[in-house]
């Protein structure tokens, strides 16, 4: 008799499509996007020390080392998405759901391809978007999607479908952007992809909210901050979605991919978002980071009092500069990032351009104090047109003729002005608009800037080896080294440390 009833109920079960080995206590998070999704950040040593037997990922492709096989559960030390792949943001967001969520298990389904286009997810786009990749530039990019078989969207809902015969699909987290940089209708993209997800795995939308990562901060330095503005977009179209802050979170120096504490940072803001949903409220951690080689010593007030001087344009006010990196790659992060002698320059000089009346050109020089050459030929600040993605370093002469600037006449050109108790403001004049940040001069009102002298930072300052107490009096407290690494504990080492946000000297 028991017997029968046993198998009645399992017969029941298989009727209704539910597995009687689903536990309710295993919370299933969905993960896709690109790289930053993927991981890009070497894992250190912390990060695969005492990872929770609680925070499982499935495996989506076939792994050798460490060795995993496709569909199967393991615990989530990284590398979460694919053999080769680093941090990324499911590390300690699912670290972090488990540490404050006592008896839940916690499972990931991470299926990321750096470099995709939402596209990538969209079942009626794929096959032409693969096939319009070029396999001579592109060819990485088409051996990630032949890990999936060339359906990225498939092999999630296929192992979200193996997922659902553990736990229950809570949420589902998307980092994506940077290769639809600025298109507006990529929140309606996005929300196709959501609502298909909904509809394959037999989804409640109302119980499975969406958690989207903003790209790196413009201030940051950040290439794609722009599209933080679209990606604000997203909760007017999937009304249980919600935006998750990139806020002051440090980046690798390409402008795209965060660092590995940014992506320890960005997994627990996704995870105190979903937490909130469950009425638990959280602090994490805030960003940390590295100390500067240089500070500012000496501001300017006038061009006449610059002469020949080289000298910085700083936003005060954001506490960020404009340098180079990468080449010829404009970026405008803080001064930590930006005031590395790694970095191609930092500094400029005024050159009067003589064929425009008050124009100047702003010539960039290596930390070395020679003037930066890029492609055999002297760097000059430009602006792309106003529908560009981008400022950069590069000479005054275009493939196409152009005359005073790279891209368009006079991009390189720049009417600078000063404003007492403001600054200096830059307007170029190809473009007739005026410059912020590492995007094109497209801006109607000015943004003031201090053009300042620099000097090696010095004064880092003795404070008590007392760690404050966390807002939670639990001595949730974080030590790092001076280039933002994240220690286990209070270090023993004689040297200089950052602890709550202060500089500590261990003697």
């Amino acid at each position: 008799m028991r017997n029968l009833l046993l198998t009645s109920v399992m017969l029941l079960f298989s009727v209704l499509g539910v597995n009687a080995t689903v536990d309710p206590n295993f919370h299933i998070y969905l993960c896709f996007g690109q790289s930053n999704m993927e991981g890009n950040a070497t894992p250190e040593a912390i990060d695969y020390q005492n990872v929770d037997e609680n925070f499982k990922m499935l495996a989506c492709v076939n792994f050798q080392n460490p060795a995993r096989t496709m569909g199967q559960w393991y615990t989530a030390t990284p590398p979460i998405v694919r053999q080769g792949t680093g941090l990324g943001m499911a590390d300690y967001f699912g670290r972090t759901m488990v540490a404050n969520q006592p008896g839940i298990k916690v499972g990931v389904v991470d299926v990321a391809i750096g470099g995709t286009k939402i596209e990538g997810f969209m079942q009626e786009e794929v096959a032409a978007y693969i096939a319009s990749m070029d396999p001579q530039t592109e060819g990485w990019l088409i051996n990630y999607f032949a890990a999936y078989d060339n359906d990225p969207y498939k092999r999630l809902v296929d192992m979200a479908k193996i997922a659902q015969q553990s736990g229950v699909i809570k949420g589902i987290l998307l980092h994506q952007g940077e290769s639809n940089n600025m298109q507006q209708d990529w929140p309606q993209k996005v929300k196709t992809v959501y609502d298909r997800l909904i509809t394959d795995l037999n989804l409640n939308a109302a119980d499975v909210p969406l958690f989207v990562g903003e790209t790196v901060r413009s201030e940051m330095g950040g290439y794609c901050g722009g599209h933080n503005g679209v990606i604000a977009n997203v909760p007017s179209v999937i009304p249980n979605s919600y935006v998750i802050s990139s806020a002051n979170c440090p980046q690798r120096g390409d402008g795209l991919h965060f660092t590995a504490q940014g992506y320890r940072i960005m997994g627990q803001r996704y995870a105190q978002k979903a937490l909130s949903l469950k009425g638990i409220e959280i602090e994490v951690e805030e960003p940390t980071l590295p100390a500067s080689a240089y500070q500012i010593d000496k501001k300017f007030t006038s061009l006449s009092e610059i002469g020949t001087t080289s000298f910085a344009i700083v936003n005060e006010a954001e506490s960020s500069v404009f340098y180079c990196s990468d080449m010829q790659n404009l970026k405008f992060g803080l001064y930590a990032d930006a005031f590395n002698n790694n970095n191609m320059g930092f500094v400029f000089k005024l050159e009067p351009c003589s064929d425009v009346a008050n124009g100047y050109f702003l010539h960039l020089y290596t930390p070395n104090g020679d003037g930066y050459v890029v492609y055999g030929t002297q760097g000059y600040l430009n602006s792309q047109p106003t529908d560009g993605w981008c400022s950069f370093i590069l000479g005054l002469t275009g493939n196409q003729g152009q005359h005073n600037g790279q891209d368009i006449d006079n991009g390189a050109v720049w009417y600078i002005d000063y404003s007492a108790g403001n600054g200096f403001s830059l307007k170029n004049a190809g473009t007739g608009k005026y410059l912020k940040d590492a995007g094109p001069a497209k801006y109607d009102t000015p943004t003031y800037f201090q053009l300042c002298t620099l000097k090696a930072a010095t004064g880092i300052e003795e404070v008590s080896l007392t760690p404050a107490p966390s807002p939670k009096g639990e001595g949730s407290h974080y030590w790092y080294t001076l280039d933002g690494r994240k220690l286990n504990s209070q270090p023993t080492e004689r040297g200089i440390y950052i602890v709550n946000g202060k500089k500590v000297v261990m003697k």
